[in-house]
């Protein structure tokens, strides 16, 4: 008997400001949502969208959105405040805990075997509640304690407990984005554990991943206050890092299980540096994220959506 597909929502979280972050050719924010639209054009089901807009997201954007699902305007002022929304408002809508939701953010790049592969896996992998399709970075389940340790080999490589499922082989994540997927019966008792580590400030999103799986995410140097913040705030970070390391030591039974891909299925569109992320896996540095966007583009242009125009290159160049 075959099992049948979980509903999935799609929880797209949009900001009308932009950073000074290094970005690629391709950058386009309208590309973005394209690239995620055509990836959920490949699903056997049709996904439930929502759309929070932080701010006045550009009008041709918001009618694109507005014609395939709910959309939200929200003045959050920034990525922390509109993640806590999401989670809140995801964690108390019904609907069966197996259901999946997925948190987007507005700026990644998403093949298009993306959304399909991560629902597959869903259903393959059942003692998994949350899905990472970006990052490279794996946990080593084999050392003991509490402290996690990242494997030295990025993504699946020399990993005996990797698992094939779909269009990449899936391995125990050491981090995460705000871009991920969850149960909804794990989103729930995990909504107040997820609401609070934005609070921890830096990677909180890594300490959010780690935290979730029983691991400690912060050593004692890291709850003492540093010179770069106010002493006040310092010590409130600090606080709550305290209280963070508390909540990880989970019962066995609550201890989450989040897997990553290899290769990733979806790309930050950031220029690549040693400051704005870890090295990537040899199979996704073997992707062509240029030749992907190219893709989107003619998909979208065919649509009538708003992209830019990209010149593709020629095969060798």
């Amino acid at each position: 008997m075959c099992t049948p597909e979980p509903d999935l929502t799609i929880v797209y979280r949009s900001s009308a400001a932009e950073n000074s972050k290094p970005r690629p050719r391709y950058y386009d924010k309208t590309l973005a949502l394209a690239s995620v639209l055509r990836a959920a054009e490949a699903l056997p089901a049709r996904p439930r969208f929502v759309f929070l807009n932080d701010g006045e997201v550009p009008a041709d954007r918001v009618r694109i959105m507005a014609g395939i699902g709910d959309v939200r305007r929200v003045d959050d002022g920034g990525n922390r405040a509109t993640f806590r929304r999401a989670v809140a408002q995801e964690a108390a809508r019904p609907g069966s805990r197996s259901g999946l939701v997925w948190f987007a953010e507005d700026d990644y790049l998403y093949r298009p075997d993306s959304l399909t592969t991560f629902v597959q896996a869903a259903q393959r992998f059942p003692d998994a509640d949350y899905f990472s399709l970006y990052g490279s970075d794996a946990l080593d389940t084999s050392v003991a304690g509490r402290r996690p340790v990242r494997r030295s080999a990025p993504g699946a490589a020399f990993d005996p407990d990797a698992r094939d499922c779909g269009s990449a082989t899936w391995y125990r994540a050491y981090a995460t984005t705000s871009t991920f997927g969850v149960r909804r019966g794990a989103l729930r008792e995990d909504a107040a554990l997820l609401r609070v580590m934005p609070f921890t400030g830096g990677a909180w999103d890594t300490a959010t991943c780690l935290a979730l799986q029983g691991y400690r995410p912060f050593g004692p140097a890291e709850v003492l206050p540093t010179c770069e913040a106010s002493l006040v705030r310092g010590v409130a970070r600090g606080t709550v890092r305290v209280l963070a390391n508390l909540r990880s030591r989970r019962r066995p039974a609550r201890r989450r299980i989040q897997l990553g891909t290899d290769p990733e299925l979806i790309w930050h569109m950031e220029v690549l540096t040693g400051a704005t992320r870890t090295r990537p896996s040899a199979r996704t540095d073997a992707i062509d994220w240029d030749e992907v966007a190219g893709e989107v583009a003619d998909w979208a242009t065919v649509r009538s959506m708003p992209v830019p125009q990209l010149h593709r290159r020629c095969a060798g160049a």
